[in-house]
């Protein structure tokens, strides 16, 4: 007989949510996967309907209570973690946006506009300025707001007690037993796979697509799998060696990559056409924020609803490696940190793209509305042939190529540090190198199987059903802030 002994150091309660849980979504998918998406989308239009404005209303609440907090006396309480590295204000940076974003950044900067352009709330002079504004709106304040809640919550948590597990059940529950643990714990790693399967979904077709045009390949499956294998060998390679020496270095180069190509774009480019339309829509943004906030449109429930879903989905496990990461900085810098850093990033991705293609547009070069609206090209093809319109078309392209892999593995290789911290029973315990790399593969296998077999779009569905007991979740965090932040004044 076999005996298979687990590290003590293991929670086993999460590793079995763990499997349980993609064995059961893959066997549901796989077995019927026209069935299972039916399903899926009325139990998705349900929810999205009528929670329609409590994502709204929650999303802007959540960004609120932040700012709060950050300007409260608790916000000057410093982040002390036993064993784990002081990083640079670069490499913090770095490593919080590329975990906090991926290679759909790149995708919806482009992209995004089109939604909006194509299909008016209003068809007037302010059209294009409105399809410019939404984009910045998904991508800014509130969506870092909705990221960097669970990272403050564990943050109060370990300054209580630092053997505190870095999930929904460390942070609520004095005994971690129980069946309400399972029940947190199976949000808490459903959360983080579901987010990861949409991630994947929108990221693979992308480099798929740059990389036949480079090389004029057909894109077909056996290309995907191909752009599968090797992210999952970077990731991998980059979780196995760890914050110091993967995460950080991989979160660095790419954070100057994207600095090099954006600036090169805006240079290139028509450089004053792209920054007067850029702070031209987020004026009009932070003008309007309240409004596009909280007041219901023809885009909040398709597209508002859609994003604070996914940002809510990752924040678990984009919370707990920020907490990882931020030894000796005070709350205050986390929060505005995420909001403002984080924010003006994708203000910078979204302002020099999404106006590359519109420029375009306007003059002739890549009618974008019209291929949308025909079909004549995937959306990620699109993508790539506005990329590829630049002058030196071709080094954009690659490097937008390059881009693409990194984000999507920074992305991985942090959620795969996360989940393998999760399956510890103490936030000291540092997870082996083996257990890291397990999660990896692990984690862009099983969505990627789904995804090449016409599932896709049960994880973007999954995504809010998911999401509405999270926000529920999520009021219970924001109860424990509040409770420990009072306690930190009073100390």
């Amino acid at each position: 007989m076999i005996n298979i002994k687990l590290n003590p150091l293991w929670s086993k309660t999460v590793l079995v949510i763990t499997f349980s849980f993609l064995l059961i979504l893959s066997s549901y998918v796989l077995l019927d996967p026209d069935g299972s998406a039916e399903n899926l989308l009325k139990v998705y239009s349900f929810f999205s309907k009528n929670f329609e404005s409590f994502f709204l209303f929650f999303g802007f609440m959540t960004l609120v209570i932040l700012i709060i907090i950050a300007f409260s006396p608790a916000g000057s309480g410093v982040i002390k973690l036993e064993g784990r590295t002081n990083y640079s204000y670069f490499s913090w940076y770095s490593m919080l946006f590329a975990t906090g974003m991926g290679a759909a950044l790149l995708y919806w900067s482009t992209y995004e506009w089109l939604v909006y352009y194509t299909d008016p709330i209003e068809n007037n002079d302010q059209t294009l300025l409105v399809s410019r504004s939404y984009p910045l709106f998904h991508w800014m304040f509130t969506g870092w707001a909705l990221y960097i809640l669970p990272t403050v919550a564990f943050v109060f948590s370990l300054m209580r007690n630092i053997n505190t597990p870095l999930t929904f059940s460390g942070i609520l529950l004095k005994k971690q037993s129980g069946i309400l643990r399972i029940v947190l714990d199976v949000f808490f790693i459903g959360a983080i796979l579901t987010g990861a399967g949409v991630g994947l979904a929108l990221s693979f077709p992308l480099m798929s697509a740059a990389i036949s045009k480079i090389f004029n390949l057909n894109q077909t499956i056996y290309l995907d799998f191909l752009m599968l294998f090797v992210c999952m060998c970077i990731v991998s390679i980059s979780v196995y060696r760890g914050l110091e020496n993967g995460i950080k270095k991989l979160s660095n180069f790419n954070i100057i990559l994207v600095i090099i190509f954006l600036f090169l774009v805006l240079i290139i480019g028509p450089t004053k056409y792209i920054i007067v339309n850029t702070l031209e829509p987020v004026s009009y943004v932070i003008k309007n924020y309240l409004s596009l906030s909280l007041v219901k449109s023809k885009y909040s429930l398709d597209w508002t609803v859609f994003y604070w879903a996914w940002y809510i989905a990752l924040a678990p496990a984009v919370g707990a490696f920020i907490v990882n990461i931020s030894n000796n900085k005070t709350i205050r810098e986390l929060i505005f940190g995420a909001l403002i850093v984080g924010s003006l990033g994708c203000i910078l991705h979204i302002g020099i793209l999404s106006n590359i293609s519109i420029y375009f547009y306007e003059n002739g070069t890549l009618n974008a509305p019209e291929i949308f609206l025909d079909q004549s090209l995937t959306s990620h093809a699109l993508v790539i042939e506005t990329i590829s319109s630049l002058n030196f078309g071709n080094i954009f392209l690659i490097l937008f190529a390059i881009i693409a892999v990194v984000f999507l593995c920074t992305t991985y290789d942090s959620l795969s540090y996360i989940l393998a911290s999760a399956s510890m029973k103490n936030f000291k315990d540092t997870p082996s190198k083996n257990l890291r790399v397990f999660f990896a593969i692990i984690l862009m296998i099983q969505p990627a199987l789904i995804m090449f077999l016409g599932g896709k779009d049960a994880f973007m569905w999954l995504l809010v059903i998911i999401s509405v007991p999270l926000m529920f979740i999520y009021i219970f965090l924001i109860i424990s802030i509040f409770q420990n932040a009072i306690k930190f004044k009073k100390s």
